[in-house]
This record gives structure tokens, sequence and C-alpha cells, in this order.
């Protein structure tokens, strides 16, 4: 799952929240030093994402990406919030939800790495988590992360590219989220 999945599955503790958050932009070296409720919270992250990736209906959704399959895990994860913000489970309206997780990422924010509080700031102040809800959004995370590929590895990718797709088959996406969801709710909050 990505960003705002990760948020709404943590425990109501700030700092695993944070933690679960920020895991994606932490280099391994910044993440082994990381302690307590932090660490904590970066555990619940890679646990979330080893259940997302084991999971028939994931496999089922990435398996639609046709010339997409090396990037086809984040892609449906991106996807699979975007049914989470126009699905809200909680009873919070989405918005507020994510101003008091920005507010809490800021209030913990030099805790983290440099390179990661840059990231999460840039995340808060453009608004990834709400920009999930549109098929323009989308398309503007997509570019993003095709600039954090260029970045890390010097490879063009067209990631932006799936919304179309994304879009002619929204539907049957639509079925694996439902599908997916409700099992990795339960997964987390059992183990």
């Amino acid at each position: 799952m990505n960003l705002l999945a990760h948020a709404v599955l943590s425990p109501d503790l700030a700092l695993v929240r944070v933690g679960n958050v920020a895991a994606d932009f932490l280099a391994r070296p910044d993440e082994i030093a990381l302690t307590g409720a932090l660490a904590e919270g970066v555990l619940l992250h890679r646990r979330i994402d080893t259940i997302t990736d084991k999971h028939e209906a994931v496999k089922r959704a990435c398996g639609r990406l046709i010339g997409y399959l090396r990037f086809s895990n984040p892609i449906v994860d991106v996807f699979f919030d975007h049914f989470l913000v126009n699905n809200w489970p909680l009873a919070v309206p989405v918005e507020s939800y994510v101003h008091n997780l920005h507010a809490e990422i800021l209030e913990h924010l030099h805790l983290l790495p440099e390179n990661t509080q840059f990231v999460l700031r840039r995340m808060i102040q453009d608004e990834w988590l709400l920009s999930y809800s549109d098929f323009d959004g989308l398309r503007t995370t997509f570019h993003r992360m095709e600039q954090r590929i260029l970045h890390r590895s010097g490879r063009a990718v067209d990631m932006a590219g799936a919304v179309e797709l994304f879009e002619s088959q929204i539907a049957a996406f639509e079925l694996d989220f439902r599908e997916f969801w409700p099992d990795l709710v339960q997964s987390v909050s059992t183990e």
C-alpha cells in the first residue's frame, strides 16, 4: 500500500505513524539507526508491504499492468490509495485526517534524517495524500515517482501512462481493492 494506507493502518501513536509513513524515504543506514516508536513504525511499514505483495488480489491487479510489470507493485499501491481516499473508512473526514497527520509529521520531523525531512516537507506542501483522489493527481504522483527513479538510477520510466490503463479497467481494480483491504486490515490488526 502507499503512504495514506500506511498511516491509516498505524496504531494511534504519532511516532509509529510517522515512522510508518517515512519508511519509504529512509536510506537503509538511517532506517537501522532509528529506535523506539519510529523504528516500530518502519517495521510496521515493512510488514504491511510484505502482506500486500503476497495477496492474490494485489497479484491479480499487478498482472493487469502489461508493460509496467517491473513497477506494478508501487503503481497498484497508488491505485489502491485512490480507492482508499474515495471510500474513506474512518469517521473523521479524510481532509481532517491528513491535516492531523501533517501536524504529527511536522512535530516529529527533527527526529528524521535531513533527506527524509525534505521529502516529507514536499509531501505536505504539495498535498500528496489528497492528490490520490483524482486521475490528474495520480498522474502527478507518478511523475514524482518517475523523477525519484531517474534521480536514483538514471533510468527514465513512464509510470504516469498507467493511469489510462487504470481508467479503462477501474472496475476490476476496485474489485481487487475491495477484496484486499479488509484482509490487510485484519492481518495488520492480528499480527
